[in-house]
């Protein structure tokens, strides 16, 4: 007898037996793989993961405001026994998300172009729609069973075309999930807001929000040969056209009949009133492409044009073409090693002819880039005795020639800063200001502190995008400079 033939239908029978538990949200059988004890492992094990990464927002009071509206829909929630956590991330991505078991995470970034307690709550609502029905578990479920499927497919045939056509199957699955979950999410969001106290049609309000800032984005990611930064939550149509979210939020309110609370509009907008904008200054802020570390003590000065992306864990920038890439960042210092030593380390080439210059040392190396070798230049600068900064620029061999002595200039450019230079650092954040009758968007951009596209990222904040006006006594967001 061949084995081969026999072990699927067991394998299968055993998979469905094991792997079918009621949904909180349905009450119908779903196929998951994950009990709620490991869902909720997985999810305390990411979370030290995420906060290593993003690091939180260092604002006790807007941490503790923001818990305290998540946790008020949570206790609306299908799940209201789990430990929900809810933080506030320091970083100035668009962005807000969910892990298993109840940790749900929203950015700085985000809550700038939100307007209210209700829109806040808005999208917490949606996230925590994602945990209520188990989403990410469900979705790890079908990525287990596709591979489980894929291996028996091997098995019984031989075929490895079979085993990829059962791949690409089980992935269009799971993609299709997308449009599917983000619904549900939003379903079970507008019913949280409704049982909260909050009409549930403010979601349309903060998804158009959302959609105008994502239109935006994608024009200026084109401009710029770069990835769209987008949040995952909004669709492909604008919610004012979209009839099926309209149906599934406008089904909330059905579920009884209430007086809504007032959005408190004022209270939101008087809590973010000085709130980070852009990067945080224990990551270093950039004004005028000139990067300003004040821990470290340290700048650089980049050339005009440049996109920098300065994340946690290294800076990155590119020249407008986006053949030119650069990466800065921190490492750790061997004992008695070397700024050359350092650079053959890391670039594994014990043959690396390395120069020294006043700033410290750099070579001419070789990159790969999606697969291609390209020339590259690397170059360390000491910052103590255990570590140093590391600055690898590259670009293609025909545009390396103009790229170099951009590289060593941004080298050369590097500065410690005195101490009278450090408190001197300004970091933009928001500012609530009251509008007058002399006010524009034009006007109130040329005194902002935000460098490109002013005019159109202060109507994205305020919810006038691509061409409301201003109101007398309006309250507004702008970005200023902190004092």
């Amino acid at each position: 007898m061949n084995w081969r033939y026999l072990i699927s239908p067991i394998l299968l029978a055993v998979l469905l037996l094991t792997g079918c538990a009621t949904n909180p949200v349905t009450g119908e059988q779903d196929f998951v793989m994950v009990s709620e004890d490991q869902e909720i492992a997985q999810g305390r094990e990411y979370h030290q993961t995420i906060i290593a990464q993003y690091g939180v927002y260092d604002n006790p009071e807007l941490q503790a405001y923001v818990d305290k509206i998540g946790q008020n829909l949570a206790a609306q929630s299908h799940r209201a026994h789990l430990d929900f956590h809810f933080t506030v991330l320091d970083t100035p991505d668009i962005n807000a998300f969910a892990l298993p078991g109840g940790y749900v995470y929203i950015t700085r970034g985000i809550m700038a172009y939100l307007d209210s307690d209700a829109e806040l709550a808005g999208v917490l609502g949606h996230e925590i729609g994602h945990v209520t029905a188990r989403h990410s578990v469900r979705q790890q479920s079908g990525q287990l069973a596709s591979g489980l499927l894929n291996v028996l497919i091997a098995a019984t045939t031989g075929s490895d075309t079979l085993s990829q056509l059962g791949n690409q199957l089980s992935t269009g699955l799971i993609r299709g999930y997308g449009r599917k979950h983000e619904l549900e999410a939003d379903r079970l969001g507008a019913q949280y807001l409704h049982r909260t106290g909050y009409n549930p049609e403010i979601m349309l309000e903060v998804i158009g929000v959302l959609k105008d800032q994502e239109l935006y984005e994608i024009a200026k990611a084109k401009e710029e040969n770069r990835p769209a930064n987008i949040y995952h939550g909004v669709y492909s149509t604008h919610p004012e056209n979209d009839d099926r979210l309209q149906t599934v939020i406008f089904a909330a309110k059905d579920l009884s009949v209430q007086d809504y609370r007032d959005n408190n509009k004022a209270g939101y907008l008087g809590l973010i009133d000085g709130m980070t904008w852009g990067q945080s200054p224990e990551q270093g802020v950039i004004i005028k492409n000139r990067f300003m570390h004040a821990q470290l003590g340290i700048a650089l000065q980049f050339p005009a044009d440049w996109k920098i992306d300065n994340r946690a864990d290294a800076l990155f920038a590119r020249n407008p073409a986006n053949s030119a890439l650069l990466q800065v960042r921190l490492v750790g210092l061997q004992e008695n090693e070397s700024l050359g030593a350092l650079l053959k380390r890391i670039t594994k080439n014990s043959a690396l002819s390395v120069e020294q210059q006043n700033y410290g040392s750099t070579a001419r190396s070789r990159a790969t880039v999606s697969a291609n070798q390209q020339p590259a230049r690397v170059s360390a600068i000491k910052l103590d005795k255990n570590q140093a900064l590391f600055i690898a620029g590259t670009s293609t061999e025909a545009d390396f020639k103009l790229t170099d002595p951009q590289l060593l200039a941004i080298n050369r450019s590097f500065v410690r800063l005195s101490a009278k230079q450090i408190s001197d650092i300004k970091t933009p954040q928001v500012e609530i200001i009251t509008a007058t009758s002399a006010d524009s968007f034009a006007s109130i951009a040329k005194q902002s502190a935000i460098d490109d596209d002013a005019e159109d990222i202060l109507r994205l904040l305020n919810g006038a995008f691509p061409d409301g006006k201003i109101t007398t006594r309006q309250k507004l967001k702008t970005i200023s400079f902190s004092d």
